[in-house]
């Protein structure tokens, strides 16, 4: 079979199209959410949809861009193990235009988050940066150039596969007709595309980078005034990078069988994305400790009771256990033994294990600092009422969780699902 037959097989067997019945599923997520979320705001306990909004945005917003970090890293290193995911990776960021649109809704709700949106209430040494005017100027910024490069380089990474799909089959849709205007020979695309993805990679990676810290300190650490660690935003970007890897380990094991990808998503290659999944856990463990580490051996007083109140607070100090079990234990046990690795369906219950884990973290270091704000204020009865997971956790999670599917279900259908002009694709086996 010469090359371009096996391009073809590759790209017949992995063409994916949204059936109307997982689509309108998906919608009814999507509805469900729209009206939990409005029946919540225009009640009399909107701080809890407008926590649950902060935390799924924030939640999957972090699988989107993470996932597409190692898309970047596969293209500025030149590696061959993850070049099968590039695609499924790419895919899962097609959600972060609609993140985008989560976080100028969120804006709104920041009288439910932050006490510093009262200028009554700031604390004066940090007014010159926790001032609402500043805070949405820079977050749009950084949000909007981080998409802006996110876009040029999908755009450069997918348009060489559909170049090459419009020749090998009648590959064609809206979408991808609107990306390959203006197409030269598939060789000088694949070279000057390639070019040009090897300088905007960095340079999106690094904005990311900024994006990330960003977003941990803006719309989690100010929540809590007070709390103030220079490696929140280092712990929030590996959350990133763990659920992006999470949902990249789950996606490729169901491809595998569905779209017959023997050869080029491999056992080989799985095993590396589950020890990817493994050593982020316990990067993420390290971070978690060394925050605690850094106060005592600093001696920084004023910074303990933001740790106090999540790990020996009756509320609270159950949760943390819980994440201990669901991030530590259970990935470092359960993820040690080349086996278990080796195991698509073993890995994948790890990784939705995970991806829960990192869910509830979100609401472990949110909702406490949130719940502490409206005590001090004379709501919730002057305490802390602990976990309260409710209806509206329920659905605007449904609701963001089958927005995110839809983004990356309408993308997958819309460009090959697998990068066949990727010469690197085809090197079986090889890392």
């Amino acid at each position: 079979m010469t090359r371009h037959e096996e391009m073809k097989v590759v790209l017949e067997n992995s063409t994916f199209k949204l059936s109307s019945g997982l689509r309108g599923v998906l919608l009814l997520f999507v509805a469900i959410g729209v009206v939990g979320f409005i029946v919540g705001v225009t009640g009399s306990h909107a701080h809890l949809a407008w926590q649950a909004l902060l935390i799924n945005t924030l939640f999957f917003s972090g699988i989107g861009f993470g996932a597409l970090i190692f898309s970047v890293m596969w293209q500025v290193t030149d590696a061959n193990w993850g070049r099968p995911y590039k695609r499924f990776a790419e895919a899962l960021a097609a959600f972060t235009p609609v993140a985008f649109g989560l976080f100028l809704v969120l804006f709104f709700g920041a009288p439910h988050f932050f006490q510093w949106v009262d200028p009554e209430k700031v604390i004066h040494s940090k007014a010159g940066w926790l001032n609402f005017p500043l805070f949405v100027e820079r977050n749009i910024a950084l949000f909007g150039l981080t998409m802006v490069l996110a876009w040029f380089y999908i755009k450069n990474s997918v348009r060489p596969d559909i170049g090459l799909a419009k020749q090998l089959t009648n590959f064609s849709n809206g979408f991808a007709d609107k990306l390959v205007k203006g197409y030269g020979s598939q060789e000088e695309e694949e070279q000057a595309r390639h070019r040009k993805n090897t300088v905007v990679g960095p340079w999106l990676a690094g904005v990311w980078w900024l994006l990330a810290t960003l977003l941990a300190f803006d719309w989690m650490m100010s929540i809590d005034q007070e709390w103030y660690s220079t490696m929140f935003g280092v712990q929030y970007m590996v959350t990133c990078l763990i659920s992006g890897m999470c949902a990249i380990n789950i996606i490729s094991g169901i491809a595998w069988k569905k779209f017959k990808l023997d050869g080029y998503i491999n056992t080989s290659r799985h095993h590396d994305s589950s020890k990817f999944i493994f050593a982020l856990c316990l990067l993420w463990t390290y971070m978690c400790f060394a925050q605690v580490l850094v106060i005592w051996y600093g001696n920084i007083p004023e910074e303990s009771p933001y740790v106090i109140m999540r790990i020996q607070s009756h509320e609270w100090s159950w949760l943390f256990w819980v994440l201990t079990a669901m991030m530590f234990i259970i990935p470092f046990f359960g993820l040690v033994s080349r086996t278990a690795c080796n195991t698509p369906w073993f890995s994948r219950i790890l990784a939705l294990d995970i991806l829960a884990g990192l869910w509830l973290e979100k609401y472990f270091l949110i909702v406490p600092s949130i719940q502490e704000n409206m005590a001090d204020d004379g709501y919730l009865g002057g305490h802390i009422p602990g976990f309260q997971y409710n209806l509206f956790d329920f659905s605007v999670t449904l609701g963001v969780l089958g927005a995110f599917l839809l983004c990356f279900f309408w993308f997958l259908s819309r460009v090959p699902a697998l990068p066949i002009s990727d010469h690197r694709f085809f090197k079986e086996g090889q890392h």
